[in-house]
């Protein structure tokens, strides 16, 4: 609170004639960043639904840094989001998910990208080390793979690629193998059109 009276150019106090305390500060901030985000629309098909629904939360968390964590932490949800996740669902039943798989499903993405976006931002934090120096977490991870597989397999080489720590790391991978699931759950519909969003390969048959 302290912080942001100082950031704001006003007294501590004043702030506690807008809110009762810092959750109530947060929750705030988190609705202006869903107002002012860009999300996709429900109308494309359930998979470039997700997909763009991923990448818009994946964008908030990179323009505004520690809003993963303040989520994560921070109980409520802002109207705007409700009436978003509302319309997304929708558009998933629509597309032959049961509503308990389509509240499943935004769910678990928004999971996957706060829960990715925390984890890649920490790998910069920078800890000491036995010689008075320091490193980053990315670094010691990738120094304890490197040490330890010696390429005995090329499993082992995925763990030591530069890819795999920074940016956004493993995560699109672990959203296509979730779609890849989800698309196995969608009920067939003799109305329905194949999900041309798909990926590449036998899933694209699956029905949208």
């Amino acid at each position: 609170m302290p912080g942001v009276a100082a950031r704001l150019g006003v007294g501590h106090s004043t702030l506690y004639r807008y809110v009762d305390n810092r959750e109530a500060l947060v929750r705030l901030a988190v609705e202006l960043v869903a107002e002012r985000t860009v999300w996709p629309s429900a109308g494309p098909a359930w998979r470039a639904l997700l997909t763009g629904f991923a990448d818009a939360l994946w964008g908030a968390c990179e323009a505004f840094p520690g809003l993963d964590e303040a989520i994560l932490t921070t109980p409520g949800t802002p109207r705007v989001m409700v009436d978003l996740l509302t319309g997304y669902g929708g558009a998933l039943v629509g597309a032959g998910l049961t509503p308990r798989d389509a509240a499943v499903a935004v769910d678990f993405v928004a999971d996957l990208v706060f829960s990715s976006s925390v984890a890649m931002r920490g790998l910069d934090r920078r800890l000491p080390d036995a010689a008075g120096g320091s490193s980053t977490a990315r670094e010691r991870y990738r120094r304890a793979w490197a040490r330890e597989s010696a390429g005995r397999h090329p499993f082992e080489a995925e763990f030591t690629a530069e890819e795999t720590w920074h940016g956004r790391g493993w995560f699109d991978d672990k959203l296509d193998i979730f779609l890849d699931g989800l698309a196995t759950r969608i009920a067939p519909g003799p109305s329905r059109a194949p999900d041309r969003a798909a990926s590449p390969g036998p899933s694209t048959e699956e029905n949208a």
